[in-house]
């Protein structure tokens, strides 16, 4: 029998639904996922001043009402990806990036696109997901994990990032007979103090961890 084919949105919509056909559960354990906030590296000046820029543009945007994903993706993603090393060696950046899941039962295969995929060599280092102003993170990690299930190396961890502009969330995910996630708290891009400078950080920390 065949496999059917179907989008990552129609089919993957809640946790439960991931705990449904891929088995995967919350990590219970509070030292699961330490990298967000321990041993963060310093930035210095020069990345102060560039987050500073990333902010400013991002509230003269904001300013007439929602952004969509792409120019998310361009006045914020972009650049923090650059800033955080990501467009030089040893990393690759793959955007967009179409996976495939199969899913043996009910058998069929779910197909989407990664917005943004940073490998180094084979090893899948960040998986990014971003949404337009207004959708919640709630909703946009449970795709955001499936997409991080379609790693390539099933013994491995890997490292996500959701955003829709206004705050960000990121996501650590072991995989093997057991696959495990847990997420950071939620930093929030909107006030006039606010945490994108911790965002960068965090994003520093990882692309360091497994290369």
């Amino acid at each position: 029998m065949a496999f059917s084919t179907t989008a990552v949105t129609d089919k993957i919509k809640t946790f439960k639904d991931l705990e449904t056909r891929f088995n995967l559960i919350k990590s219970k354990d509070k030292n699961f996922f330490p990298e967000w906030r321990e041993n963060l590296p310093e930035l210095i000046e020069a990345e102060k001043v560039e987050i500073e820029s990333i902010k400013d543009i991002y509230d003269y945007q904001r300013v007439d009402g929602f952004l969509l994903e792409g120019t998310i993706n361009l006045i914020i993603i972009s650049p923090l990806l650059k800033l955080a090393g990501f467009f030089e060696p040893p990393y690759k950046i793959r955007s967009p990036y179409g996976v495939e899941i199969e899913i043996p039962d009910p058998e069929e295969t779910i197909r989407g696109f990664i917005d943004a995929l940073i490998v180094h060599e084979q090893i899948w280092i960040l998986v990014v997901e971003a949404k337009r102003n207004g959708i919640s993170l709630g909703a946009a990690m449970p795709q955001l994990l499936t997409y991080m299930l379609a790693q390539p190396q099933p013994h491995r961890m890997v490292y996500g990032m959701a955003t829709n502009g206004d705050e960000f969330v990121f996501i650590k995910l072991t995989l093997g007979e057991n696959p495990e996630y847990d997420t950071s708290r939620i930093f929030s891009l909107m006030p006039a103090y606010h945490e994108l400078d911790l965002v960068l950080k965090i994003l520093k920390r990882l692309g360091k961890e497994l290369v």
